[in-house]
């Protein structure tokens, strides 16, 4: 996966191959090889597509689980 982040404030997630978890404080998504968990407050997807994911709002934290 690739991931491109504006600030803290927003990540584009390319590679992105579906939600695991999501909540307004945590957004978890699949992708081929393993799993990025965003942890934060007043998190949203703001767009989601068969290949990729764009998460809004304020993250304190990325986690990468495989």
């Amino acid at each position: 996966p690739q991931i491109e982040l504006s600030g803290n404030r927003e990540a584009v997630v390319d590679g992105c191959k579906g939600v695991l978890e999501y909540d307004e404080n945590v957004v978890k998504l699949a992708t081929d090889k393993m799993s990025i968990r965003f942890a934060g407050r007043g998190l949203q997807i703001k767009v989601l597509t068969h290949d990729s994911a764009i998460v809004t709002g304020f993250i304190t934290g990325i986690e990468f689980i495989t």
